[in-house]
């Protein structure tokens, strides 16, 4: 259920005054996103839920500081984001990345590169070069390659410049370029 801008105001504001089912609405219209993107970025179903759990508890206890500044899934956003930064640095390594989307940026037109990568698996390659990125790189990689979002949408919920975030991807981008190019080197 897609609850409309106007709808979606009513329940927050309801939601603020302690109305429980307003909240569930509210939270029911993006918890699927937001799950996706805790699995995206955690690699881990455990902790996966962990962040989500928190991320909806914080929202909760803090809904009353909602102001409407930016919308609300953006602001949902960064708490579940700044969820997911916590229990990564808790458990410091990421067991896999998203990838499927993310790798044309990278490696271009998968039949112009068929010669050059042989038998190597494209696609583990690029996973296991997004791994050795910075959670700020790959939370800018999932959003922009993965969710589509524009380099202004991740700025705003990353509470960045826009600047910072294009810097963010370009430097991830050339970060896995360089090391796919020594690969096919070596190869």
């Amino acid at each position: 259920m897609i609850v409309s801008p106007l709808h979606e105001k009513e329940l927050i504001k309801k939601a603020q005054e302690g109305n429980s089912k307003a909240f569930e609405k509210l939270i029911k219209n993006y918890d699927r996103r937001i799950l996706d993107m805790l699995l995206n970025i955690l690699k881990n179903e455990a902790d996966a839920a962990d962040a989500y759990q928190n991320t909806f508890i914080k929202v909760y206890k803090s809904l009353g500081s909602f102001k409407g500044n930016s919308s609300f899934y953006t602001w949902l956003y960064r708490i579940a984001l700044n969820t997911a930064y916590t229990h990564y640095s808790k458990r410091q390594k990421v067991e896999g990345v998203f990838v499927d989307d993310f790798k044309d940026d990278i490696i271009g037109d998968e039949n112009a590169s068929e010669d050059i990568f042989g038998k190597i698996d494209k696609r583990e390659v690029v996973r296991r070069e997004i791994e050795m990125l910075s959670i700020q790189q790959k939370s800018v990689v999932y959003m922009k390659s993965y969710e589509g979002k524009k380099f202004r949408e991740i700025a705003e919920i990353l509470s960045l410049n826009e600047g910072t975030v294009k810097k963010y991807f370009h430097r991830a981008v050339q970060k896995i370029k360089k090391s796919l190019d020594n690969k096919i080197s070596n190869n």
